[in-house]
């Protein structure tokens, strides 16, 4: 099957950072939130700091307030971007004001599948740390963003003793049933999984194809075929976190904080729809980082918190992904890709160090590479010789 879409797809195919519609959630399923007394509103966008909490008019929320409502809820969803290291502090926190309100919750987290639920266990237990954690999880490998910028989530588990719960599914059996359907995984590979995968709503799946159809794809069958198992991984990630968000309630009689990208959080069609198949009455409570700028989308969250734009690369390729080969189709004009030299024909064999077999893989080493600061170091094969090549990033190790 031959797929060909530019990084900004990868990235989508990775993360699903997407701007979705919204369903029911916090004010749906019982009384909607109550009257906060706002603190004094910002005198414009500079005046705030990061870490702050907001609702759709922009003023500024008090912490203890929003910990009060988090903990009336069943399921926390709390939106972030990988990459930014504000969205993982702020995440942290709702995690202690949950607690410190006298009602801890069990963290569900998207970065890790369900496979290292057992070494999730041992820190549970507290058998093994952090740095040890880091390791077992093969979290470079698995889930590429820098640990070090998910610390805080992890300390304040620790601190509190929040049992931690895996959410996602492993990507080896994601991209199968991308191919094949859940009928074409074995025994061993359904372990964990919902029995049905709860397909894409309609609305959702007219605006995911907007962005599918804005990039450039080969032949019209392996467009269609990209196209099903774009949508089909889509809702199975979705599914998969929302059934195992509803197990850790069960299992711990806490409510559920689920540490989520944003485009499984926002507007309450990703996660959220799922929840209210499998626990109709488990209130939600949605909260979504806030980049400044446009007021907030009162559809997007129940509530907002501010942390500024995270800079990302843009390398400038459309790829082709064919036999777990990744090959450039193009080259933008005066994109970083043609500054470091790559051309159309490149096959990518490693990058950061770390083999390319998808698009993912590259996504996963340009974030790394980017929060090392530096370049993207890539091996290619080049008309059948191989080379290095060093693609210029910009350096954000001190930014958000």
């Amino acid at each position: 099957m031959g797929l060909t879409r530019t990084l900004m797809m990868a990235a989508l195919w990775a993360a699903i950072v997407l701007a979705l519609p919204a369903c029911k959630r916090y004010s749906d399923v019982s009384a909607p939130l109550p009257p906060h007394a706002p603190q004094p509103a910002p005198q414009g966008q500079a005046t705030l700091a990061p870490g702050q909490f907001l609702d759709s008019a922009q003023q500024v929320i008090d912490p203890a307030w929003v910990g009060a409502q988090a903990a009336k809820a069943a399921y926390v969803l709390i939106g972030e971007a990988h990459t930014s290291a504000c969205d993982h502090q702020v995440q942290a926190q709702v995690l202690a004001l949950m607690a410190e309100t006298g009602m801890p919750p069990a963290v569900g987290l998207e970065m890790v599948s369900l496979d290292g639920q057992p070494i999730l266990d041992l820190f549970n237990k507290g058998i093994i740390g952090l740095e040890e954690l880091e390791e077992r999880l093969h979290w470079g490998q698995t889930w590429g963003f820098p640990f070090e910028i998910y610390r805080p989530i992890f300390e304040t588990a620790r601190r509190f003793e929040l049992p931690l719960y895996a959410l996602n599914v492993p990507r080896d059996v994601a991209r199968k049933v991308g191919r094949v359907g859940l009928k074409g995984l074995t025994m061993e590979e359904r372990l964990g999984l919902p029995s049905k995968i709860i397909p894409v709503p309609k609305a959702q799946e007219e605006f995911l194809r907007a962005v599918f159809d804005s990039h450039p794809f080969g032949k019209p069958k392996d467009r269609k075929a990209a196209w099903e198992s774009f949508v089909t991984v889509q809702a199975l990630w979705d599914t998969a976190m929302a059934r195992r968000a509803v197990e850790a309630r069960v299992a711990t009689r806490r409510p559920v904080a689920v540490i989520a990208g944003g485009g499984h959080v926002e507007n309450g069609w990703g996660i959220a729809s799922r929840l209210a198949v499998f626990d109709p009455t488990g209130q939600r409570l949605m909260l979504m980082p806030w980049r400044g700028g446009q007021a907030p989308d009162p559809s997007q969250a129940d509530l907002f918190f501010y942390c500024p734009e995270v800079k990302r690369p843009r390398l400038g390729l459309t790829l082709e992904t064919k036999n777990s080969a990744v090959t450039v189709v193009a080259v933008e004009s005066g994109s970083r890709a043609e500054t470091a030299g790559l051309k159309p024909g490149d096959v990518f064999l490693k990058a950061q160090g770390t083999e390319v077999k998808a698009l993912s893989d590259l996504h996963s080493a340009t974030m790394r590479a980017t929060q090392e600061g530096g370049a993207l170091r890539l091996e290619i094969l080049r008309d059948g010789r191989p080379e290095t090549l060093l693609v210029p990033l910009p350096d954000i190790r001190s930014g958000s």
